[in-house]
C-alpha cells in the first residue's frame, strides 16, 4: 500500500465526510483535523517532498477541497511555523564520539555564555510533554529518547531525575542510521513504512495489530534487512529493565513501532501523530495538535547542530559532526540555556 496511496485512500473517505456530512457547521475537533490534513500536505511540500504533495493532491484535488471546507466553517488553515536558521548548514569534518558530545550539550545547557534568544512557542509544548512523562515514570522502565529529534525531552529528564531512580539513556536510530545497512536499490524506512501501511490497510485498529503485522513482517517481506534488526535487537539487550519506553516526536511512529515488534518489552510515547493513527495510538500521544510537529522537529538545537555521521562496525560507537554555521551553533546554544531555564 505505502503512504501515498494509503493517504489518497484516507483523503478521499475524510474529504467525502466533509462535504456530505459535515457540510455547514462542522463540530471544532473536524474542522481542526481538516486543517492538519491540510498542514500535512503543505509540511510535505515545505520538506522537499513536492511530488508527494502534488500524488495526493492531483488525485483528489486535496488543496482546494480542504481550503474550501475550512474557510466554510469560518476558519483559517494553519500558518507553516519553523525554526530554521538555514535550511542547509554545512558540518565539520570533525567527529565527536556521540556519548561525550551530548555530555558536552548537557554542560552548554547549564552555562551562561551565549545570548538570550526568544522561546519557540513549541518549547512550552514540549516541556507539557516531558514533564507528563516524567510525573507517571517508574524505576521499573527504561526511557529511550530518540535522538535527535528528543533531545531537549531527554535533557529534561535527565534534569528532573535527581534521585537517580530512573533509566535514562538515548538512541541515535533514524532514517539516516537505516541508510548504513541499505544496499543502493532500497530503502529500508520506507520498506517497513510500507509494512505499517498495509497493516492500516487490513484494518488494524490498536498499536498492538499494528506490533503483531509489522512482527510477522520481520520474517517474510522485512527479512532481508536482518543485519538492521539484530543490531537494534543489540541495543535493547543492553537494556535490563522489563520495560522499556521509546520516546519520540511523533508523526507515523515508524521506529518505535518497529522497536516494539522487535522486543515484546518495548511501549512507545509520542508528541503526536496524524490523523491516519489517532485510533491505532489512542494513549500513547500527547496531543492531536499536528500542526506543532514542523517547528518541533526543526529547533535548531536538535534539528541543525549536530548530526550522525558514522558507525563503527559492530554498531556499538557511534559518531556525530557539529556544524560549522556560527549563526546556528550560537542560536543552538541559546537554546539550551533557555530550555534549562524553563525547565
Amino acid at each position: 500500500m505505502g503512504f501515498l496511496n494509503y493517504s489518497v485512500k484516507f483523503f478521499i473517505k475524510k474529504l467525502q465526510s466533509y462535504e456530505s456530512i459535515y457540510k455547514n457547521r462542522a463540530p471544532e475537533s473536524i474542522v481542526h483535523e481538516a486543517k492538519v490534513l491540510l498542514k500535512l500536505l503543505y509540511d510535505l511540500r515545505d520538506e522537499g517532498y513536492e511530488d508527494s504533495y502534488t500524488y495526493i493532491d492531483e488525485r483528489c484535488n486535496a488543496v482546494e477541497r480542504l481550503n474550501s471546507f475550512i474557510y466554510s466553517n469560518n476558519d483559517t488553515p494553519f500558518v507553516l511555523k519553523k525554526d530554521t536558521v538555514i535550511s542547509k548548514p554545512k558540518y565539520s569534518r570533525h567527529e565527536y564520539n556521540l556519548e561525550e558530545y551530548i555530555a558536552s550539550l548537557e554542560q552548554k545547557m547549564h552555562n551562561t555564555d551565549y545570548l538570550p534568544t526568544c522561546i519557540p512557542d513549541v518549547f512550552y509544548d514540549i516541556a507539557a510533554y516531558s514533564r507528563k512523562l516524567f510525573d507517571s515514570s517508574s524505576p521499573d522502565i527504561a526511557y529511550c529518547f530518540l535522538l535527535r529529534d528528543t533531545l531537549l525531552p531527554y535533557l529534561a529528564f535527565r534534569k528532573w531525575n535527581k534521585d537517580k531512580l530512573l533509566n535514562i539513556s538515548y538512541l541515535f536510530v533514524s532514517r539516516k542510521y537505516f541508510s548504513f545497512f541499505e544496499t543502493r536499490d532500497e530503502e529500508i524506512y520506507n520498506a517497513v513504512q510500507e509494512v505499517i501501511f498495509n497493516a492500516l490497510d487490513s484494518g488494524a485498529k490498536s498499536a498492538g495489530e499494528l506490533k503483531d503485522y509489522v512482527r510477522i513482517s520481520l520474517d517474510t517481506r522485512l527479512k532481508r534487512f536482518v543485519r538492521l534488526f539484530d543490531s537494534l535487537k543489540g541495543m535493547l539487550s543492553n537494556i535490563k529493565q522489563q520495560n522499556i519506553m521509546i520516546v519520540e516526536s511523533g508523526y507515523i511512529g515508524t521506529i518505535p513501532l518497529l522497536f516494539s515488534a522487535l522486543d515484546s518489552r518495548v511501549d512507545f510515547r509520542l508528541f503526536t501523530t496524524i490523523p491516519y493513527f489517532y485510533d491505532c495510538y489512542k494513549g500513547k500521544f500527547y496531543t492531536n495538535k499536528f500542526e506543532k510537529i514542523r517547528e518541533f522537529e526543526t529547533i535548531n538545537c536538535q534539528d541543525s547542530l549536530f548530526k550522525l555521521s558514522s558507525v563503527s562496525a559492530d554498531n556499538k560507537s557511534f559518531k556525530v559532526v557539529e556544524t560549522i554555521n556560527i549563526e546556528v551553533k550560537n542560536r543552538a546554544y541559546a537554546q539550551l540555556q533557555a530550555w534549562n531555564r524553563m525547565i
